[in-house]
């Protein structure tokens, strides 16, 4: 299975559960986030913890879920060293920030 959908409280955790988030997979991204927006709790986890390697198809998913979903907090956590270099090069990392864990991410900020 590409994406595990775990619902936790007022949260929901999307696991990429694939090594590579390029033009293959991105398309599957967007099409399991349209079917499962209705039900989105008020912050989206993406959990790309297996992710090595993300192109500007897969980076084009998640600032499409950022748009998608305007009005609901995402962040993404685990993500690996090229994920996140990529997060920074383009900026990402200002809109959608990074936690090292899902616990991290689900914490109530200050």
């Amino acid at each position: 299975m590409q994406f595990d959908i775990i619902e936790k409280g007022q949260y929901t955790i999307v696991q990429v559960n694939e090594g590579r988030f390029d033009a293959k997979l991105a398309p599957a991204f967007r099409e399991q986030l349209e079917q499962i927006k209705g039900n989105i709790r008020t912050h989206l986890v993406l959990d790309l913890g297996e992710v090595r390697f993300m192109d500007s198809s897969g980076l084009g998913a998640v600032m499409g879920a950022y748009k998608m979903l305007r009005n609901t907090k995402i962040s993404i956590v685990n993500p690996q060293k090229p994920v996140t270099d990529l997060l920074k090069l383009t900026r990402m990392d200002k809109l959608i920030l990074s936690h090292p864990t899902v616990e991290e991410a689900l914490a109530p900020t200050a």
